[in-house]
């Protein structure tokens, strides 16, 4: 058979073209993991960003909503009525009920009280809780037992209670709580208390309620990232003033949180609008504190995420200088929060 009347197509390949195919396949291999690469990279960065603003948002909103209502205690302008601490020990300055309601440490060192992050700021909220029980019996002395419908605060014997009728209001620790008969008894012995004696006696419109402390800080989960680094979160812990069982143990609200500094304005006339911020050291005065700054500087879990050096680096600064580029994202947050029972 004479090969020339073959036909064209059943020849095969020749060795040029094969390499131009070759070449062609890498070319467009290339062009594909090179999309696939910036993809999950945009993803990585998209995503942190994302949890790192969740985190943000939410520990901005809880940590305004406690400031706005630091000193609250049942009524509208504490200011106008009169505050008797017989509370022994006070959960507050007896002589000056209305003055740390806000408090503070500044740049915690390595041991304290809170097993903080050191260098973090520590922040403390005093106020009445929420919830709260009308006076349904014994209000004809004012050295008599209290009584309310039901327990639902749950009070023990030793917990600090604040009853006000927005007249005149009392601080005391209870010596007892006993229920029966449909009531609740609430005793305030001299035991636990400089006295046993209320400011006055109270009638049923009178709101007994629990004297709450809440403390912000950062502390160290003891979890690890995936290249070891140790996570840190935002803690809050609520008790009642002077308990000290298992309801006082913090709560982690978000993780990723690298620190936090707090600022508190400082009203010099007698308008109650801030006129400076200091930190908690350079405060004098706390009577005198009408606002809380805080910022937040959180970062990602995820390393690897942005560029640990060169141009591409995340460049930020935080509390005065600034923070060292790792490969994980970072982003501040913050607010000014003014002291609703103090400015109003």
């Amino acid at each position: 058979m004479n090969r020339s009347l073959m036909p064209r197509y059943s020849r095969g390949l020749s060795l040029i073209e094969l390499m131009v195919a070759l070449v062609l396949s890498l070319v467009i291999g290339a062009a594909v993991l090179q999309m696939f690469l910036a993809s999950k990279t945009t993803y990585r960065v998209q995503d942190a960003m994302a949890r790192v603003q969740e985190n943000g948002r939410f520990a901005v909103s809880f940590l305004a909503s406690d400031i706005r209502m630091a000193g609250f205690m049942g009524c509208g302008n504490l200011n106008e009525i009169t505050i008797s601490v017989i509370a022994n020990p006070a959960p507050i300055d007896a002589a000056n009920p209305l003055g740390e309601v806000v408090g503070g440490t500044n740049n915690v060192g390595a041991t304290n009280d809170w097993n903080a992050v050191a260098g973090t700021d520590v922040l403390s909220i005093r106020r009445a809780s929420s919830a709260g029980v009308n006076l349904v019996g014994n209000m004809a002395a004012d050295n008599a037992n209290i009584q309310v419908a039901n327990n639902d605060l749950g009070l023990v014997a030793g917990d600090t209670l604040f009853l006000s009728d927005c007249l005149s209001a009392d601080i005391f620790r209870a010596t007892n709580v006993s229920s029966g008969a449909g009531v609740t008894t609430i005793a305030h012995a001299s035991n636990f208390n400089a006295s046993n004696n209320l400011s006055k006696a109270y009638g049923a419109d009178a709101e007994l309620l629990a004297f709450e402390s809440i403390t912000y800080f950062i502390r160290d989960t003891g979890r690890k990232t995936a290249s070891g680094d140790p996570i840190n979160a935002l803690m809050v812990e609520r008790k009642f003033a002077n308990r000290s069982d298992a309801s006082a143990n913090p709560v982690e609200l978000v993780d990723g949180v690298q620190d936090m500094q707090i600022e508190y304005g400082v009203a010099t006339g007698a308008n109650m609008i801030a006129s400076d911020y200091l930190a908690a050291n350079a405060v004098a005065d706390w009577t005198k504190v009408v606002s809380v700054r805080f910022s937040l500087l959180l970062q990602s879990i995820d390393g690897n995420v942005v560029a640990s050096s060169g141009a591409a680096a995340q460049v930020l600064n935080f509390n005065g200088a600034a923070v060292t580029a790792d490969g994980r994202l970072r982003q501040v947050f913050g607010s000014s929060v003014a002291i609703r029972n103090r400015v109003r």
